[in-house]
């Protein structure tokens, strides 16, 4: 297997629970070597909650594959010593501490870019670091609530109801990821030897930050607009679709599918499929949209007297969008999962045979996928500082004072 997009870069990450993680492990697929910080004797939140073996549990291995953990203790100035140390090689820093603390714990921005002004330094907060609520801490199912995505979401006319994964922690770490990406590339843009696209290194800012509640605020999408247009404020969508008709969830015999109509064009031919002339009535989505009611319930009427099955070959037979709703067991079963390496066999060496979510992204020459298992709580502090410390002298002044812990 060759060597990943993002082999030799070293990132450095002191982040717990969802949103950061996600994110280092986003970039550790891609064969970067990220280091993570730890707090000793604790680590990261995660470690303990839900199914899996002590400090290990389901929820962290998801998050954490394919990285080394260190244990610091910054509240020693040993600790804040060998961060900073570690971190003066290091080319990306993802944080997600609350708001200010990293200053607290002097590793800052600031304290980081004196000893390595190249630093990309990710920070990731529940409300960023600027506004009213900047100190306010955030949590996913809470900002899903303020960042509106309740209100759209759950049956239509019913409750608000939460997306059934944290969206708001994952997204997050996406567009860290993304950012992280982005400063990269202008780190190397502004370090080229080209006069035209060159500019002072030292003007270089790699800091950033990023929040949950701005995450959930962007998927809000095109809901905002619509709104500023119409002065309409959308309740839950069920499973309907907020422009598209037919767009939604159908049941049928046994089950349901789900299935719609992109275009105009294919009206005709999806109403020869139903055989249901009557549909023919309603060419445009407008006039579909403005009939929805009657539209949707002829179709719920043709699909509940045929099988599941029967209408997925069918739809699928005649080029249309459809797919079952499917469980988590059904999900990692699916032959398309299996295919893309989205979900991945893996051995870990303290729970045994399991599964992991594989990486989104594939590159024909090279396997996104997990190389190591999620470490165990300081795994690899002896293997990392050894390195860092460049003495025995300054690795052993760092233990005596208290750096790695107890």
């Amino acid at each position: 297997m060759s060597r990943g997009p993002l082999a030799d870069l070293r990132v450095v990450e002191m982040t717990g629970h969802r949103a950061g993680p996600f994110c280092g492990a986003l970039l550790a697929d891609m064969d970067a070597d990220v280091v993570k910080i730890e707090r000793p004797g604790v680590g990261d939140p995660a470690r303990t909650q839900g199914a899996g073996p002590d400090d290990k549990s389901g929820y962290f291995m998801a998050n954490n594959r394919n990285k080394r953990s260190v244990t610091l203790d910054l509240k020693t100035d040993a600790g804040t010593e060998a961060a900073l140390s570690l971190l003066a090689d290091a080319d990306v820093f993802v944080e997600n501490f609350g708001y200010g603390v990293t200053d607290k714990l002097g590793i800052g921005y600031e304290n980081v870019r004196e000893r390595n002004p190249e630093i990309v330094y990710a920070s990731i907060k529940g409300y960023g670091e600027t506004g009213p609520l900047r100190e306010k801490p955030g949590l996913d199912l809470i900002l899903q609530a303020e960042g509106g995505i309740m209100s759209v979401t759950g049956p239509e006319g019913g409750d608000p109801v939460k997306v059934g994964q944290a969206i708001g922690d994952l997204t997050t770490g996406m567009f860290a990821a993304i950012a992280i990406l982005a400063r990269l590339y202008e780190r190397g843009r502004v370090d080229s030897t080209d006069p035209a696209d060159s500019t002072d290194s030292r003007g270089f800012t790699g800091k950033f930050d990023v929040g949950l509640f701005d995450s959930i605020v962007v998927l809000m999408n095109e809901y905002l607009t619509n709104y500023s247009m119409t002065g309409e404020v959308p309740g839950p969508q069920g499973t309907t679709h907020q422009t598209l008709v037919p767009y939604q969830v159908f049941e049928t015999a046994d089950g349901y599918v789900v299935t719609g109509v992109p275009s105009d064009d294919r009206w005709d031919d999806f109403v020869d499929v139903l055989d249901r002339e009557e549909l023919r009535e309603y060419p445009t989505n407008d006039d579909r949209q403005a009939n929805q009611e009657a539209v949707t319930g002829i179709i719920q009427e043709e699909f509940e007297g045929r099988s599941t099955d029967y209408w997925l070959d069918l739809l699928t037979e005649h080029g249309f969008p459809n797919g079952p709703i499917n469980d988590v067991a059904d999900v990692a079963g699916h032959e398309q999962s299996f295919a893309r390496d989205l979900v991945v066999e893996h051995d870990d060496p303290d729970w045994g045979s399991c599964l992991l979510p594989g990486h989104p992204v594939h590159f024909p020459d090279y396997d996104a996928t997990v190389r190591s298992p999620a470490p165990r709580l300081g795994e690899h502090t002896d293997e990392v500082f050894a390195d860092v410390a460049g003495d025995q002298t300054t690795l052993d002044e760092w233990g005596e004072g208290g750096a790695f812990g107890g």
